[in-house]
Parts: C-alpha cells; structure tokens; sequence
C-alpha cells in the first residue's frame, strides 16, 4: 500500500519532469491541447467551463481559455478560499487576477460559479494513470469542490454518458505525468478524461 510520504516523493518526481519541459515544447503543448480539444462533442456543445492558471510546468490551457472567450463561452478560474476550500469565479479577458499564497493567479472579484453548474471542468494534475485516476498536489481542493461527482453511480462504474454527469471533468498533461497506476482512496474523484498533447485517454474506454 503507498503511504502519503510515498505519494508526496512521487508528486516530487513528476513535478520535476514538467519544470525541465523547455518552453518552446510547453508552447506547442499548449496548441496542440487546443487543436484536439476544441474538437471534441463535450467542449464544442459546453457554454459554461472552468479553466486554470499553469504553474510549475502544468499543462496550459491558456489557449483553450482564449478560445472559448472567443466563442462567447462563459468561463470562470477558481480562486483559494481558507480550510481547504475553493470556488469558480467568473473571468472575461482583462479581469484583475492576483496571485494567491500558493503563486497561483486568481480572480480578485467576479460571479460566482456554483461547480455543478459547470458543462465542462479542465482540471490540473500531477499525476495520472490511464483509466484517468488523478494525482493531485495533495491539498484536495478539486476533490472537495467536485465530491457530488463521486454520488454518481456512472462514475462508480466507469461509464461513459455526457447527459449524465456534469461537469465532465477533464484532466490536462504531459505524457510524463502518466503512471501505470494509483491507488484510489474513498475521496478521490476520478477524472472522465486526460488529453495529453498526444492523445486523449477515455475513462472506462480501453485504447
């Protein structure tokens, strides 16, 4: 059985292959993210979405987020509230952001977005196996804010229903962050996907 100790030095080692990532390969990262995800049924049809800001070497969304403003989508960042908590803020291009304790942009004011209003959720990671289990950065806020999810029985099994759950939530990374596998605990809220900038792995989907 992996111990936190175990988990917090394998957070260290996939932390450190994202920072060396060099900036121009992070940029078409980023494009390529763009091309395919924009593509899909679950962010073509979306009209509300959360996005966030990369830090350390995450995968950026930024140019999906400049897409969908662009589309019209409304779009929202989450922001750090105290005792582990968080909530989605709604952004348009040009809102004041202020980094948070954690080095993290956030929106300084704005609507909030409840999370189950949410169609679609790009969530960062560190870590992921291929049936889309996620490794985070150990604080839980994405498993606190989505943990209706886990009330889902279609998440429980592994299915694959648009109509059924939202928000979808969608992991993005690096094929570097991808593990052969990790173990669940009863708060982990899976992910329904991982789009790297060479695939995009499906929950409950083999290939």
């Amino acid at each position: 059985m992996m111990t936190e100790a175990n988990l917090d030095a394998l957070r260290e080692r996939l932390r450190s292959l994202r920072r060396v990532i060099p900036p121009e390969q992070q940029r078409k990262a980023g494009e390529r993210l763009l091309a395919m995800v924009r593509e899909l049924e679950c962010f073509r049809l979306s009209e509300r979405l959360a996005f966030y800001l990369p830090t350390h070497g995450e995968a950026s969304p930024e140019p999906l987020l400049a897409h969908a403003l662009e589309q019209g989508k409304h779009c929202c960042l989450p922001r750090v509230l105290g005792a582990g908590a968080m909530e989605f803020i709604a952004y348009r291009s040009g809102d004041r952001l202020l980094k948070n304790s954690w080095g993290i942009p956030e929106p300084v004011s704005g609507e909030k977005i409840e999370p189950a209003l949410l169609d679609l959720a790009l969530v960062p990671l560190v870590g992921f196996s291929q049936d889309c289990k996620r490794l985070g950065n150990g604080k839980g806020y994405y498993d606190r804010v989505f943990a209706f999810r886990l009330e889902s029985p279609d998440v429980a099994n592994g299915k694959w229903d648009t109509a059924a759950k939202k928000p979808i939530l969608l992991g993005l990374a690096h094929e570097c962050q991808l593990l052969e596998s990790l173990p669940v605990r009863d708060w982990d809220v899976p992910l329904d996907a991982v789009a790297t900038p060479a695939r995009i792995y499906w929950r409950g989907k083999d290939g």
